[in-house]
């Protein structure tokens, strides 16, 4: 055999191998046809289709499609949990106090002074803490409902002028916000 019609030979050994390898990918993996060629990808099938480019999924033809993805959930795109509203307090003087009048010989007359009350309110907390007289200590008068109305003695000075107390409210557990009124009334010497 001459060199020439080998390779002629060859070369249609070669074709016939890669037509029957293309019909070894046609038919069902079950059949015990041996494939010549290899492929390098799978068949596209309607319930796997490969990507055929980045950010693309490839049609059950084989043909670039759109992608369809899920949106994104609040935890996947970092975004902070929404968070809770914020505590507020309200805190008002519902009864003004008057501090007691003490009787002398040249003015017998007395009476005895009045409480002051006051009334608060907060939200975003299941309480409220207070403190007299000390705006920058927690609780320090005791921790009550969120909202509620308290009297309180209030005790005047001796000298004239006036006497003035504080009353601070907080959220309970929240000591950044807080709300203070002060309170004077006359002293009567």
């Amino acid at each position: 055999m001459r060199a020439g019609t080998a390779h002629r030979i060859l070369g249609l050994v070669a074709l016939i191998g890669v037509g029957a390898g293309l019909a070894g990918c046609a038919t069902p993996a079950s059949s015990a046809r041996t494939k010549p060629l290899q492929a390098t990808s799978q068949p596209a099938s309607p319930t796997t289709a490969p990507s055929s480019a980045p950010g693309k999924a490839a049609t059950p033809a084989g043909r670039p499609g759109p992608v369809s993805r899920p949106p994104a959930s609040k935890a996947s795109t970092g975004a902070p949990p929404p968070s809770a509203p914020a505590a507020t307090v309200s805190v008002a003087v519902v009864r003004q106090p008057t501090c007691p009048v003490r009787g002398t010989p040249d003015a017998p007359f007395s009476s005895p002074g009045t409480d002051v009350i006051i009334e608060w309110k907060v939200t975003g907390a299941s309480g409220a803490a207070l403190a007299v007289d000390d705006p920058t200590r927690y609780a320090a008068y005791g921790m009550y409902a969120a909202s509620g109305q308290l009297s309180l003695g209030f005790g005047c000075d001796t000298a004239p002028g006036t006497t003035t107390h504080t009353y601070t409210v907080w959220p309970a557990g929240i000591k950044n916000v807080s709300k203070t009124v002060s309170v004077s009334a006359q002293n009567n010497p």
